[in-house]
């Protein structure tokens, strides 16, 4: 079999984007999968790329313009990469449209429960009990999440032994590096994770093989924890078959 190859849109060149591309970069070689950076400036020419790999990876980064889900700016909402913004929604559709396994982090979740109707809190710091935006605590947990049993996200840290043989209630621990989150869930999605102060952490797309979504980044974990790896694992996986 030929090598495996993920599509993901360019994030940036500057110093800061090449650490935070190593990290998915390192995530899905460790799996078996190199990467394909698509340059974002013409619409064809970068859905006809993208769909010449096996698999979609929609990563992190700015927040969504929030017209784009009906609402209003408030304050507390940063700048939106207008490309992204534009280009990151056709990505996604030409990859449901071909049947192509997908995995969206943090900044990727919200485009998908965007792009299927959903909305989102603009910022969730006056509402959240653990601290959801600690960029300096990446590589370690922040908080616990609950996953949902019967999902695609369960099964496969269920398949990297999370947690004990007869666990009562399925928890892993992630690390957390956003000020945003779901709000109303998008048409077709089911929650496969909540934070424990009640924040959706992970969605997926019912009925399709592999569409999941996942709000912290297993991508700064991943090298230390088998079961932040096994998402990587699971999605390159899915792209073999």
């Amino acid at each position: 079999m030929s090598q495996i190859t993920i599509a993901m849109p360019q994030m940036g060149n500057d110093l800061f984007r090449k650490y935070m591309k190593g990290k998915y970069v390192q995530s899905l070689r460790r799996s078996g999968a190199d990467v394909k950076w698509i340059e974002l400036t013409g619409e064809n020419e970068a859905v006809s790329q993208a769909l010449h790999c096996d698999g979609l990876l929609l990563p992190g980064g700015a927040d969504i313009e929030p017209s784009l889900y009906g609402q209003e700016r408030f304050d507390k909402t940063g700048k939106a990469n207008v490309i992204r913004d534009r280009m990151e929604p056709e990505l996604l559709a030409a990859f449901l449209d071909a049947g192509k396994p997908i995995l969206g982090i943090c900044r990727g979740t919200q485009v998908m429960n965007v792009h299927f109707g959903g909305t989102l809190f603009q910022d969730i710091k006056d509402k959240q009990t653990y601290k959801h935006s600690d960029f300096f605590s990446r590589a370690r947990s922040c908080h616990p999440v609950e996953l949902t049993p019967g999902t695609k996200l369960f099964q496969c840290m269920n398949d990297a032994g999370a947690w004990p043989p007869g666990a009562s209630c399925f928890q892993i621990n992630v690390n957390s590096i956003h000020h945003q989150a779901i709000d109303k869930l998008g048409d077709g999605l089911v929650v496969s994770a909540k934070s424990m102060d009640g924040f959706v952490e992970g969605i997926e797309l019912k009925g399709y093989r592999f569409c999941i979504g996942v709000q912290w980044h297993p991508e700064h974990m991943s090298a230390r924890d088998s079961a932040q790896q096994a998402l990587f694992h699971a999605f390159v996986t899915a792209c073999k078959k």
